[in-house]
């Protein structure tokens, strides 16, 4: 239940919270990008602490670095994004490595 309860807060962080501001302007601006994982980040949190994760600071800050990073690299198609179609192949690694910290917040905290 975990895992579903915190994918919801995923795909209401990363697609109707982002926006399209959002969205198109995260590989162009830092305060953006910031945002952007920090509404994430936020999101996440407190839906771990609302099914009763203990939330550390290790946690806010792993959530936020690793989602500002993907995101980043997407945006800006860099390293393994590069040759990938930002709607299908990138698009897939960008959620498998959201789905990753998804499980590893999940394996840190029960």
């Amino acid at each position: 239940m975990y895992l579903l309860i915190l994918m919801f807060a995923h795909l209401l962080a990363d697609y109707p919270l982002q926006g399209e501001f959002l969205a198109n302007m995260k590989g162009k601006n830092l305060i953006v990008l910031i945002s952007h994982a920090g509404i994430w980040t936020g999101c996440i949190a407190i839906a771990g602490y609302l099914i009763g994760f203990d939330i550390s600071y290790l946690d806010i800050a792993l959530l936020f670095v690793v989602h500002a990073v993907a995101d980043y690299l997407k945006a800006t198609n860099k390293l393994w994004y590069k040759n990938l179609d930002s709607l299908k192949g990138g698009l897939l690694i960008d959620q498998l490595i959201h789905l990753g910290q998804l499980f590893l917040f999940i394996g840190m905290n029960v």
